[in-house]
């Protein structure tokens, strides 16, 4: 009887301890399970997929170009963007890969195409009232050949197309003027050259168009980097011709005392500068018995206005000498023509080769992240005077350098050391490029 009553208690308690167990665990785990859940879920690898889901697998391009905010006059429109894209990452698994975000307590992730990071975007945590942290994109952007220059030179005047957008004036970054500027009347401009330069995707190359005044798009070559339009080659008329020919063998033959100064008006402006020099200048020959002219060429011709042009003669002269031995002197020179009532008269000449270049390029100069000014330097100079900055307290003024960035590092390399007098002096040979400088303090 005894036994049985110790049996009996020990089967009560283990009902007990079993239904006490069955208790704890429901109320433990049973309450538990939705918190767990809700745990796991909101765990930043559970966020992440389901964005890499949402954009890239498959990948929906038009929605990253609209979330990472891309330039449409750097990347063209968003249809075009997502085709090129789809191009370039045909046949390539799309992949996630997890990266430091460094200190801000997020989340970064680059998006993969095989070996190539395409894209990346980032995850931001915020408190929920349960205690946990809920995350939530924040921030999408395109790695893949993020930006790259086009450089594009067109004569002054012409329009520039960089993926269907025109260009606007700041991005101007060089004019280009020749030689032939100093022998042009006041108010006259020559032929004038602009460098344009822009950001754009390097995803594919960038569609340039050049449209010249009449709104004709305008052949381009590709060389080095850069494309260019040039104006179509012109071509003196019977009228011009005959003038400059007819001014260089003139110029020849009264050099040899075989023209009249009334032969030389007939080419030359009598009220100009250059047919007083001429007429003053030393002869080259006295006693001769003859002349032939050969190998006549114009080059270089330029119509500047309907009242002016200029171009380049070359052309050999054999002089017969007195004794019968023959001498050559070679004619290269440019003359400048503009029309008179009497009509077309050369009121200048040279040997300086006037097609030579004279480059203006711009800088930019930062401070931080102001810009405190810009300027275009000649290449004539040998020294051009930057902003003033004023250094923070502690610290002074090293000079003005680049900015390069690889991956996440940024190197300064100072370029330019203002003197004492604020100017910044440019070695001798020195091609100064496009560049955006930044003040550097220590």
């Amino acid at each position: 009887m005894k036994t049985r009553k110790i049996s009996l208690f020990y089967k009560v308690l283990l009902g007990v301890v079993l239904v006490l167990l069955a208790a704890f665990c429901y109320i433990r785990f049973g309450l538990l399970r939705p918190w767990l859940a809700r745990f796991e879920a909101a765990q930043p690898k559970h966020t992440s997929q389901e964005v890499f889901t949402d954009l890239f697998s498959p990948a929906d391009w038009e929605r990253v170009y609209d979330l990472a905010g891309l330039d449409s006059a750097v990347y063209g429109d968003r249809e075009g963007f997502a085709r090129s894209m789809e191009e370039l990452t045909a046949g390539r698994d799309m992949t996630l890969v997890e990266t430091s975000a460094g200190l801000s307590g997020g989340r970064r992730y680059i998006v993969k195409a095989g070996s190539d990071s395409v894209a990346a975007f980032n995850l931001t945590g915020s408190e929920t009232e349960d205690g946990q942290t809920a995350w939530e994109l924040d921030g999408v952007e395109l790695l893949l050949g993020q930006t790259g220059t086009v450089t594009v030179r067109a004569p002054e005047g012409w329009s520039v197309l960089v993926n269907g957008a025109r260009l606007e004036e700041d991005c101007q970054v060089q004019t280009v003027e020749t030689a032939a500027e100093r022998y042009l009347p006041e108010g006259v401009r020559g032929r004038r050259t602009v460098v344009w330069q822009t950001r754009t995707s390097t995803i594919r190359q960038a569609e340039v168009e050049v449209l010249d005044p009449e709104g004709q798009a305008a052949p381009l070559s590709y060389e080095d980097g850069r494309f260019t339009a040039e104006r179509p080659a012109e071509e003196p008329d019977g009228e011009a011709r005959a003038a400059l020919l007819g001014a260089a063998e003139t110029y020849a033959r009264y050099m040899i005392r075989n023209a009249s100064s009334d032969q030389l008006r007939r080419y030359f402006d009598s009220e100009s500068q250059i047919y007083q020099t001429i007429r003053s200048s030393e002869i080259w020959i006295n006693n001769t018995a003859g002349w032939n002219f050969e190998n006549e060429e114009i080059s270089e011709y330029c119509r500047y206005s309907p009242e002016l042009f200029s171009a380049r003669v070359k052309m050999d002269m054999n002089v017969r000498r007195g004794n019968g031995t023959f001498k050559g002197y070679h004619v290269d020179s440019t003359f400048f023509f503009h029309r008179t009532q009497a009509g077309w008269r050369a009121y200048e000449m040279t040997n300086v080769d006037v097609q030579q270049e004279i480059t203006r390029t711009r800088l930019v100069f930062m401070n931080g992240q102001e810009e405190v000014g810009r300027l275009f330097v000649s290449s004539e100079e040998r020294s051009f005077t930057p902003p003033g900055v004023t250094a923070p307290d502690g610290r002074r003024f090293v000079g003005w350098a680049v900015r390069e960035k690889s991956g996440d590092s940024v190197t300064m390399t100072v370029r330019f050391r203002p003197e004492a007098d604020g100017t910044a002096a440019l070695p001798a040979g020195y091609a100064l490029e496009p560049m955006t400088l930044y003040a550097v303090f220590e």
